[in-house]
C-alpha cells in the first residue's frame, strides 16, 4: 500500500519533496552580511581561544591566564552588540510567541508598544552605559590589564544600534513597506 508523502505542517506551501529551507531562503531578508560576519567573527574567536586553552590545560599541562578574560570580553561584545542584528531581523523571542495568539490589529498595537518599550530601554542604556564607560577606564582587568570600559563600551555601542534599527523599523512602517528590512 503506497503511502502519499505529505509536507510535515498541513499548512505548509512547500510543495512535496521541496526543502523548507529553500522556501526560507527565497524569502528577502535584510543587507545584514557584515553584521553576521562579525558576530561569527565573535564567536569563532571565542571558540578558537576555548579550544586552545583547554588542549594548552589538559595535554600540555599549562595555561594562558589572559584566555578567561578574553572570552568573557567576546561574550560581553556579542551580547550587547548582537541586539541590533536582532531587532533588524525581527527576532525577538518573546513577542514572536506571544503575539501569534492575537488578531492582526491587537499583533500590530502590541508590537509598535514593544518596540517603543524596547526603544526607551536602549535609551537607558545608552545614558548608562556611557556613564559606566566614562567610570571605569581607571579600573584595570587582572591579567591583561585592560581598562574594563573596554567591557562596558559595548551596552551604549549596541543599544545605538538598536535604537538606530527601531527607528529605521518605525519610518518604514510609516511609510507602509513594513518592517525595518
Amino acid at each position: 500500500m503506497a503511502r502519499l508523502q505529505r509536507p510535515l505542517r498541513e499548512n505548509s506551501d512547500c510543495k512535496v519533496g521541496e526543502s523548507r529551507s529553500r522556501k526560507v531562503e527565497n524569502k528577502k531578508r535584510p543587507n545584514s552580511s557584515l553584521k553576521e560576519y562579525y558576530a561569527l567573527a565573535l564567536v569563532m574567536a571565542s571558540f578558537l581561544i576555548l579550544i586552545a586553552e583547554v588542549f594548552l590545560r589538559y595535554v600540555i599541562g599549562s595555561s594562558m591566564e589572559w584566555t578567561d578574560e578574553i572570552s568573557r570580553l567576546l561574550l560581553v561584545w556579542m551580547t550587547f552588540t548582537g541586539i541590533g542584528l536582532v531587532i533588524l531581523e525581527r527576532k525577538e523571542i518573546f513577542a514572536q510567541v506571544f503575539t501569534q495568539k492575537l488578531s492582526p490589529e491587537a499583533r500590530k498595537k502590541w508590537s509598535r508598544s514593544l518596540d517603543l518599550l524596547v526603544l526607551t530601554f536602549n535609551i537607558f542604556l545608552i545614558i548608562f552605559g556611557l556613564q559606566m564607560t566614562h567610570f571605569s577606564w581607571d579600573i584595570k582587568t587582572e591579567s591583561l590589564e585592560l581598562p574594563f570600559s573596554f567591557f562596558y563600551v559595548s551596552i551604549p555601542l549596541g543599544a545605538i544600534l538598536a535604537v538606530y534599527y527601531l527607528v529605521k523599523r518605525f519610518r518604514s512602517e510609516q511609510t507602509g513597506k513594513g518592517g525595518a528590512k
